[in-house]
């Protein structure tokens, strides 16, 4: 009676596992310098596959694993180029992973193709102390490109893009000065990730050394209306050039006038700003913040999505006005250059006396650098209650949008003309 259990048993267990077999066509195709379609023939009985894979004499593989059955290729991708792989396949019979088949037999492939030229023809412009072009051949059949670059000598790579086809230059950006770089470029030839060259040869620059421009804000006041004790638009530019150092504080005084503090409440708009620099122009709308008394106020710029952006104050004091702005610290000292002009909407009353109304400019540079300067308007009364000002104004300076002095009016950009009347007009000759 044992001897026939036991043959039982053994023949119950002997038919709960089937033949489970290995793909025994197995064939690489497509294959690049950084993936390669693997392919097999489906068998019978087959839960799903699993995939081995690593480059000839590596001591570790890589897998691929739950291989959907009713596949019979994959693509393996993240392969190194010009490399010899080989690869195996395995069967899995059931749903515990325990009726299995042997590892397949091995087949090889190289990650080597022709069909992804590269470019060969790079040099670099416009090098300067912290950004430099890349330049390249463009190649035929091109999708885009892909750039990296690294510190000469260094292992890590920064990289850029993708550059589009036909485009055939990007600025690589945020360098250190007095350092010497190499980059390279690579094609893709499709839409995917699946076509890509090879890296090219590398190209190499120095960047120059930093040199800063002298702190030398032009710091302008106007106002809309001369007529003593009238309300006036008030409007303050201030433009800086490029590598000038940072504005860390800056305050703006006069010996009359005053701000009507008392007819705003929080949250009221109160006037516009407009800040262009040489990659962006930003316009912001000016709204009364914590309002102490009718001689002081916060007021905060706001960009177009809502988000708070910057704030400065407005106070009555001795006699006159006071501005206040402190920058935060952006931990760079220097300016790529911009304008930036603040405009408050008749919150301003003129003096009521006629006489010269004094500004006066007190601005200091992150750096400590120092500026003091006086801008002088004359104001007005008269019972005809003329308001503007009958002589014919003259022109004293010419400067360009980024601050800089010009001899003469240039056609066809725009030129800030400043008066002897403290005013400023923005004009553009057109030819």
């Amino acid at each position: 009676m044992k001897h026939i259990l036991l043959f039982l048993m053994i023949a119950f267990s002997t038919q709960g596992f089937s033949q489970c077999d290995a793909p025994s066509t197995i064939f690489a195709s497509n294959v690049n310098y950084y993936n390669a379609e693997v392919n097999w023939n489906t068998t019978s009985g087959t839960y799903f596959y699993r995939i081995r894979f690593k480059i000839i004499g590596a001591p570790s593989w890589s897998y691929k694993n739950n291989i959907d059955s009713t596949l019979n290729k994959l693509i393996l991708i993240d392969l190194l180029p010009l490399s010899d792989y080989i690869w195996q396949i395995k069967s899995y019979c059931d749903t515990t992973n325990t009726n299995t088949s042997s590892w397949s037999t091995t087949d090889t492939f190289t990650t080597i193709t022709n069909t992804c030229p590269n470019t060969n023809v790079l040099f670099t412009s416009n090098i300067n102390f912290n950004n430099a072009v890349a330049n390249w051949d463009t190649i035929n059949g091109a999708n885009r490109y892909k750039i990296r670059y690294k510190i000469l000598g260094t292992t890590l790579w920064s990289y850029l893009g993708p550059v589009y086809h036909p485009l055939d230059s990007i600025t690589i950006p945020v360098l250190q000065q007095n350092t010497s770089y190499e980059w390279q470029v690579l094609t893709f030839h499709d839409s995917t990730n699946l076509l890509g060259s090879l890296w090219s040869e590398s190209d190499t620059f120095t960047t120059t050394s930093f040199v800063y421009s002298p702190f030398n804000p032009l710091v302008t006041n106007t106002l809309s209306s001369l007529e003593c004790s009238s309300p006036s638009e008030f409007s303050l530019t201030v433009t800086q050039s490029a590598y000038e150092p940072d504005i860390g504080t800056s305050r703006i005084t006069s010996d009359g006038g005053y701000f009507d503090i008392s007819s705003i409440s929080m949250g009221d708009s109160v006037g516009f700003a407009i800040m262009t620099t040489t990659t962006q122009n930003i316009t912001a709308v000016l709204r009364a913040g914590l309002i102490a008394g009718q001689n002081y106020a916060i007021i905060n710029s706001y960009d177009s999505t809502g988000s708070l952006i910057g704030f400065f104050t407005i106070e009555n004091d001795n006699g006159g006005i006071k501005v206040t702005t402190t920058t935060p610290n952006d931990n760079n000292d220097y300016t790529s250059g911009y304008i930036s002009e603040v405009y408050l909407t008749n919150l301003f009353i003129n003096p009521p006396n006629s006489g010269p109304l004094h500004f006066f400019i007190d601005i200091e540079s992150e750096l400590s650098d120092q500026i003091y300067d006086t801008d002088t308007v004359q104001i007005w009364c008269n019972t005809n209650n003329i308001i503007e000002q009958k002589y014919e104004k003259e022109i004293l300076e010419l400067y360009d949008l980024l601050g800089r002095k010009r001899q003469n009016k240039q056609k066809n950009k725009p030129i800030l003309y400043m008066y002897d009347d403290g005013t400023v007009q923005r004009k553009i000759i057109i030819e």
